[in-house]
């Protein structure tokens, strides 16, 4: 009798999603190496599968390979960052200037205002992990009601890259320092929300670019150059 077997693809896609959210959440630092050994054992995996999730995290900018060392966590530069947010500025920026232009159709109105009102709760916490949700949510939105794929999926690749360094800054800044970050982001995404409300494309896009420049800046400060 025959047995089903389960697809390659889903396996892989399985370790993908695994590895790459413990690489956002910090589980393994930058610069550390991924030892197949270990992760064939803890995601009950064979080699084959694995090998080729690391060349998938690679190709999203997660990890990095090398002769005789395999797959090592990529370690960001300050230039790093700095080049990733340039792009993401550009690409965030034309993004609300289109969302602008398209706020009227379907349901996008009430989606923004209700993200918008999502917004303001997190003027009064420091809930960073759901804060970060919020903000992936946020800025997700924004490319959803822009209404291009291509760039959406751009855009999520840049901002996963950085996610992990994000998340650590917020969680061993200072409890009064991480609710300043967050506070800050918050009048900011308020202020890009009101512009594509208002169906001005100029104004979104300026301050999209703005928002995106000062947490690209924020984030290389940390980093070595």
């Amino acid at each position: 009798m025959a047995t089903s077997r389960k697809p390659r693809g889903t396996t892989v896609e399985r370790v993908v999603d695994e590895l790459r959210e413990r690489i956002q959440r910090g589980e393994f630092a930058a610069g550390q190496r991924l030892i197949e050994t270990d992760l064939t054992t803890e995601l009950n995996v064979s080699r084959g599968p694995l090998r080729e999730a690391f060349g998938r995290l690679a190709a999203e900018g997660l990890v990095t390979m090398e002769p005789n060392r395999g797959a090592l966590v990529r370690r960001l530069t300050r230039r790093d960052i700095e080049e990733l947010y340039d792009v993401r500025r550009v690409l965030e920026g034309e993004a609300a200037a289109v969302a602008a232009r398209r706020i009227d159709e379907g349901d996008h109105r009430a989606r923004l205002e209700a993200a918008l009102e999502e917004n303001a709760r997190f003027r009064e916490t420091v809930d960073l992990t759901s804060y970060l949700e919020h903000n992936e949510e946020f800025h997700n939105l924004i490319m959803r009601i822009a209404g291009n794929e291509l760039l959406t999926d751009l855009v999520g690749r840049f901002r996963r890259q950085a996610l992990g360094i994000q998340l650590r800054n917020l969680v061993t800044a200072a409890s009064s320092k991480a609710r300043v970050s967050v506070s800050d982001s918050v009048d900011e995404h308020e202020q890009v929300a009101k512009a594509i409300l208002a169906g001005d494309a100029e104004l979104a896009e300026r301050l999209m670019r703005e928002h995106v420049r000062h947490t690209g800046a924020s984030l290389a400060e940390t980093q070595k150059p």
